[in-house]
């Protein structure tokens, strides 16, 4: 699975946008391959940290206390905060787990457990692709037992924050299936059979998780949060039926 993308594709974003990008390919190429997931990316921890203290990205506990409690923490991917002054959603991963990002498998696209540089990396696909505007806080270090059973305290966290996104009508902020349906579409993209909510594009760009829940309907159109993102290489669409 390739995870950068085409130098032009960042290029063609607001430079704003395209610095919010390269940000987190660099903190994806820093963490490496595993990036703390499990025994694989133990050593890289320590690294990691001294990288993110550093770059004065290492976040404290008492940052996320300063924002008072979460407004959620019931998924499975991270807790979310909202930032009143930046007018932003601040969100950290749980302990030692990165969400979960597609794969090709026996001609369907699947889902997996993603490392923390694919993480990272589907921050980096979901600003090139929805020109969202996200932007790289930092590495937080948990004190508790990671996520997955067995692990060690002292997994990072990835700490991401986006733009708050105000929906048209409060009442109903979600779109419908169908409105998705049409959105994706205009952005090039087709569905794909058997996936969870998935979507493909020619150029390997692949996107699941794309139900209601996960976009804002504003005055503007469809706003994407929090799809599960990745680049398949050539082969990896063909395994997934999405060539």
């Amino acid at each position: 699975m390739p995870h950068s993308l085409p130098h032009e594709s960042l290029e063609a974003l607001p430079q704003s946008l395209a610095g919010q990008a390269r940000e987190f390919q660099q903190a994806a190429d820093y963490a490496g391959d595993g990036g703390g997931a499990g025994e694989s990316g133990a050593a890289a921890i320590p690294r990691l940290v001294a990288w993110a203290k550093k770059r004065g990205k290492l976040i404290p506990a008492t940052r996320f206390e300063s924002l008072g409690p979460p407004i959620s923490n019931s998924t499975s991917e991270h807790e979310v905060w909202f930032d009143e002054i930046r007018e932003r959603a601040v969100k950290r991963t749980w302990a030692g787990v990165y969400g979960q990002i597609p794969f090709a498998e026996n001609g369907k696209v699947g889902r997996r457990n993603a490392t923390l540089p694919e993480y990272l990396h589907r921050m980096v696909l979901q600003i090139a692709v929805f020109a969202s505007d996200l932007k790289f806080e930092g590495i937080a270090i948990s004190d508790k037992p990671g996520m997955i059973i067995g692990q060690a305290p002292g997994q990072p966290g990835a700490v991401v924050s986006q733009q708050w996104i105000s929906a048209a009508d409060p009442s109903a902020p979600h779109p419908s299936m169908t409105e998705i349906a049409e959105f994706m579409i205009g952005m090039g993209f087709s569905p794909s059979r058997g996936s969870f909510y998935g979507w493909s594009r020619p150029d390997g760009v692949v996107a699941i998780d794309a139900k209601p829940d996960n976009f804002i309907k504003t005055t503007s159109g469809l706003v994407p949060i929090d799809l599960q993102m990745a680049l398949f290489d050539s082969d990896e669409m063909r395994c997934a039926g999405a060539d």
